[in-house]
């Protein structure tokens, strides 16, 4: 994957090939809406099989069938991965259920418990517990890693590791927020920083969070981050998200220190036994 795509699609219209591994590919589906914060939706194509990832608002569905129906016919698609339960990236499930029930929804239980407010009471689903079932072999053999990424921003977040291809799906980490947008971001980094400044200082929970979700890639080698808004980093900017990431100050990294002897107007109520 290079920054010619940049060039190379129309982003009102296209769907955008990102990775072609033979009978394992990967799309971007998303929405090029005018505003600043737009939401990225991927396939990944594996032999007939369509796995879509963050399946977007429900506003911005009928735009991606019609993306995705430029690579495969929508029958085809078995499965919607739900990184979290807000509504400009999973809330569009309602739809795809709609189109067809059988469909597996991906996700963690925490967040399960959440988006089944979706769905009119007593409806069900296939659900795909990433707690209990933490991988999934797909036909062509390519293995999805599923990464508990808690409170980044929601308790219960989950990222996807492509083995591989070496891709992470990963949800809102990295996220950005900009006017001008590139789906592929290039040589303007530091640039990029403000944008993802302001999200993630807004959004996410606290350096602690973010170091215990970077120690995972310790031993797994990533050429590609695509998250749920903003840009896709290549390889040549992995090393330097991985570094925001670890300096990254934000959420309750902000709060000061509220010490026991401010706090001394609360009285400690021990139960007692009185005889």
């Amino acid at each position: 994957m290079n920054i010619d795509i940049n060039k190379k699609y129309d982003f009102t219209k296209d769907a955008v090939l990102l990775i072609d591994k033979g009978h394992h590919k990967i799309y971007w589906v998303g929405t090029s809406s005018s505003e600043a914060f737009k939401s990225n939706v991927y396939l990944i194509k594996d032999k007939r099989d369509g796995i879509i990832v963050d399946c977007g608002s429900r506003g911005e569905f009928q735009n991606t069938l019609k993306r995705i129906k430029q690579v495969m016919p929508l029958t085809y698609i078995t499965k919607v991965f739900a990184n979290h339960q807000d509504p400009d990236v999973t809330s569009a499930m309602v739809d795809w259920l709609e189109l067809n029930p059988n469909i597996e929804i991906i996700t963690s239980p925490n967040t399960n418990v959440l988006i089944k407010q979706y769905i009119p009471d007593g409806k069900e689903y296939n659900f795909f517990n990433t707690e209990t079932n933490p991988s999934l072999t797909l036909d062509s053999g390519a293995v999805l890693e599923f990464i508990p990424s808690p409170f980044l921003h929601s308790p219960g977040a989950v990222s996807i590791y492509n083995h591989y291809t070496k891709t992470l799906f990963s949800g809102d980490i990295w996220a950005a927020i900009s006017l001008e947008w590139k789906l592929i971001l290039e040589d303007d980094f530091d640039e990029h920083k403000e944008d993802m400044d302001f999200f993630h200082q807004g959004y996410m929970a606290s350096n602690k969070a973010a170091r215990n979700f970077l120690i995972n890639f310790k031993d797994r080698e990533v050429t590609n981050i695509m998250p749920q808004h903003g840009s896709i980093m290549t390889k040549e900017n992995v090393n330097k998200a991985f570094a925001y990431l670890k300096d990254l100050k934000c959420g309750t990294d902000y709060f000061k220190e509220i010490s026991d002897e401010e706090l001394s107007f609360i009285i400690n109520n021990k139960n007692t036994i009185k005889n």
